[in-house]
């Protein structure tokens, strides 16, 4: 009788032990289960983990990991997928990500980086660095589908388009004799660029003015503007200018 007395009693002592402790705790021994304190090891963790630490006054008392975290499926802001502007996820430090970032939407005040274009060096790295040729004076006889060179730029450029536009003014040695004039991209003369003016009495100048974008692939190339005058004329030009920039994409 002594000896089942002591049994019991030893027995009654350990429930009433391990249950004091688990209150304390707040655990439950059959889900969780802890690696060895200083010589690592697994933590499982089958169900939710909820930080009801928070007091009544509100106090920020997050759930805080004093090593390093690796989480192999999705990490959710909430109980339900979704998004929370009054509760959004925070990240007070440094952050890099290996793989690619999927956003829906991004508000930042300010990126750095290759190919980032920000407000404050758009208009220093959108367009880069024009080129420029001009004449005070030359002179030309030739006509028909002959040309001779007014200007001439050449400029190496990625895969963008390419802005160019002459401007001058010019004479004829006769009334009612023209000056024509084209942009040649590469040795290709560009009809939608084709502007022609004539003297009408031999009296004073004539202006002349054309322009076109181009689509360029990446590398160097030469941009001129070719002119002519009627048969048998002498035309003349004036201050006049091929400019021609490349606009990035």
């Amino acid at each position: 009788m002594n000896k089942k007395l002591v049994i019991i009693m030893v027995i009654i002592i350990s429930v009433a032990s391990t249950v004091g402790i688990v209150k304390a705790a707040g655990m439950t021994a059959d889900w969780l289960r802890v690696g060895t304190q200083d010589e690592g090891g697994v933590t499982f963790f089958n169900g939710t983990i909820i930080n009801e630490t928070t007091g009544d006054d509100d106090a920020d008392n997050p759930v805080t990991f004093g090593d390093n975290v690796r989480i192999d499926g999705r990490v959710y802001r909430g109980a339900t997928a979704g998004t929370s502007d009054s509760m959004p996820f925070i990240v007070n430090d440094n952050m890099e990500i290996a793989g690619t970032l999927a956003v829906g939407n991004i508000t930042a005040t300010g990126l750095t980086g290759s190919g980032i274009v920000s407000s404050d060096n758009l208009a220093s790295n959108a367009v880069t660095q024009g080129v420029e040729d001009n004449n005070t004076t030359i002179t030309t006889i030739e006509s028909g589908t002959n040309y001779a060179t007014a200007a001439e730029v050449s400029i190496t450029t990625g895969d963008s388009p390419l802005f160019c536009m002459f401007s001058g003014y010019g004479t004829t040695d006769a009334i009612n004799q023209s000056i024509k004039i084209a942009l040649i991209v590469d040795d290709i003369i560009q009809v939608n660029s084709y502007r022609s003016a004539t003297m009408g009495d031999g009296v004073g100048h004539i202006i002349l003015t054309t322009n076109g974008i181009y689509s360029m692939t990446a590398g160097a190339h030469t941009i001129q503007l070719g002119w002519n005058t009627d048969t048998g004329a002498t035309a003349s030009l004036y201050f006049n200018t091929l400019d021609c920039i490349e606009l990035k994409k």
